[in-house]
């Protein structure tokens, strides 16, 4: 699946094997070889194009469907994640009726 992602994410963005190859220290030749499976690519190399294309190494090892992986969470969400898993069942259940209860009244 590597050598597959690797090609799709340059093709969509109209580049040549130089460019990434250029982010790798190597050549077009050897960046060709990694495309077609018969080069494999280092774990340092994967986390540099994953870095260059803006996707999780995740998309690119085929491991996940969404090259952008999971969203930030803001601080705010940390807290209120941290908090929660903090309280026992019955706190959880608590807190989950609220949010809830909040989504149909801001829905309505």
């Amino acid at each position: 699946m590597l050598q597959k992602r690797m090609k799709e994410l340059r093709v969509q963005r109209g580049l040549t094997q130089n460019e990434p190859a250029s982010v790798l220290h190597t050549s077009r030749e050897a960046y060709s070889m990694y495309e077609n499976g018969k080069r494999q690519l280092s774990c340092q190399g994967l986390a540099q194009l994953a870095q260059f294309y803006g996707v999780t190494t995740d998309y690119m090892l085929g491991l996940s469907d969404d090259p952008e992986g999971a969203p930030k969470l803001t601080a705010e969400e940390e807290k209120l994640l941290d908090h929660f898993r903090g309280c026992d069942q019955r706190g959880k259940r608590a807190v989950l009726q609220i949010s809830i209860q909040q989504e149909k009244e801001s829905n309505s």
